[in-house]
């Protein structure tokens, strides 16, 4: 018998399985104002891997979408449609869907508190797609979102104290740990401080004179991503960056100040990370005002805001026609780099930044539905 319930009483015992590790498939939200990019994604993935795709019954068509998808030649038998009904759109199923663990060969789900007060209904997602899956889930009041935190597959979790103290204003540091090793598996916790500038909250106020942030308040995976459990993929600002604009010397602080944890840093067995630093974004600025102020904001560009399947990786590629030549550049160090650390995949390039102006990323609209496998030499518990 397999229970949809959440039960507070129910230990759960496993593992929790890394992005970059084998799955059955890619979890996304059809959502029309995104429609180009998440076509452009499913597309991309459908060729060799699947892709379960999630629409909200009360305002999509599976009709219209499945035309959409047939007209930009995506593999329409590596595509499993599934409903839910909800009254908004949501696409940022990495935050509000599931967190998937590994138990004796079997999946099971955590749902977190979603801490977005306007899309508060999605805290509803997991419980509405749990029966579907066949896939028992519980839930927990801890507050938390799949891109504010990584983990390696082996019980280390990076942590960002600035971001779990925002959404966690009645928690200490000392419960929010508990609550990781306790019931999310993990061995060691590993504290940032803080995310990059691009991904502040507007309303903290501006970054540097009259420009603001756009983003989540600091999600890891803006700057930060595991390859494999051993090796840490981090931005890096060079000297060239900061000639062009101020903005580059602060992110350059706040990515430095993180190096200097995490080379400092062990994993749960003890031993050292691989750190590779990539380059970082291309900052771009958009107008707006406060006002009758005028001000800049920036969006969350990212090159580490990947998306691993069995097969490829999505790679963000900003360079367009027109651009200076050094975006183009960093391009393409960035395809470099990425194909050395995942050899076996092959390597696609989109353009997102849409969804940078959003406030999020290609990786923040999917989410991997784990391949179940049994614990190989480690239980975590």
């Amino acid at each position: 018998m397999i229970l949809f319930l959440c039960c507070s009483e129910m230990a759960i015992v496993g593992f929790v399985p890394a992005d970059f590790e084998e799955n059955e498939a890619t979890m996304m939200c059809w959502n029309r104002s995104n429609q180009e990019v998440v076509s452009a994604i499913i597309k991309e993935i459908s060729q060799e891997d699947r892709v379960h795709l999630f629409y909200n019954e009360k305002l999509h068509d599976i009709g219209h979408i499945s035309s959409l998808l047939k007209n930009v030649s995506a593999r329409m038998e590596h595509i499993s449609f599934l409903p839910f009904h909800l009254e908004s759109d949501n696409i940022w199923i990495r935050d509000f869907g599931p967190a998937f663990s590994v138990q004796n060969g079997a999946l099971a789900m955590l749902e977190f508190n979603y801490p977005h007060q306007k899309m508060g209904e999605y805290r509803k997602f997991t419980s509405q797609i749990a029966p579907k899956l066949r896939i028992p889930f519980r839930q927990t009041q801890l507050r938390g979102t799949g891109g504010g935190r990584l983990i390696n597959g082996k019980g280390t979790i990076l942590l960002i104290e600035g971001y779990e103290k925002e959404i966690n204003p009645d928690k200490s540091r000392d419960e929010i740990e508990k609550f990781y090793r306790d019931e999310f598996h993990q061995e060691k916790i590993i504290w940032l401080k803080r995310g990059i500038p691009q991904d502040d909250f507007p309303i903290k106020g501006p970054i540097l004179d009259n420009v603001f942030g756009m983003g989540a308040n600091w999600h890891m995976d803006e700057f930060c991503r595991f390859s494999d459990p051993q090796t840490i993929l981090l931005a890096d600002v060079s000297e060239e960056d900061i000639k062009i604009d101020p903005l580059y010397s602060i992110l350059k602080e706040r990515l430095d100040e993180n190096f200097e944890l995490l080379k400092n840093a062990t994993d749960q067995d003890g031993n050292p990370f691989k750190i590779i630093r990539v380059p970082s974004a291309p900052i771009f600025f958009s107008q707006g005002t406060q006002g009758d102020n005028p001000v800049y904001y920036t969006p969350v560009t990212s090159y580490l805001n990947f998306v691993v399947t069995n097969s490829s990786v999505i790679v963000p590629k900003y360079y367009e026609p027109g651009d200076p030549v050094e975006v183009q550049q960093k391009d393409s160090e960035v395809v470099q780099i990425i194909s050395e650390v995942f050899p076996t995949r092959r390597i696609v390039q989109i353009n997102p930044l849409s969804l940078n102006f959003q406030g999020g990323g290609m990786r923040c609209i999917t989410l991997e539905y784990p391949k179940p496998v049994k614990p190989k030499g480690r239980r975590l518990g």
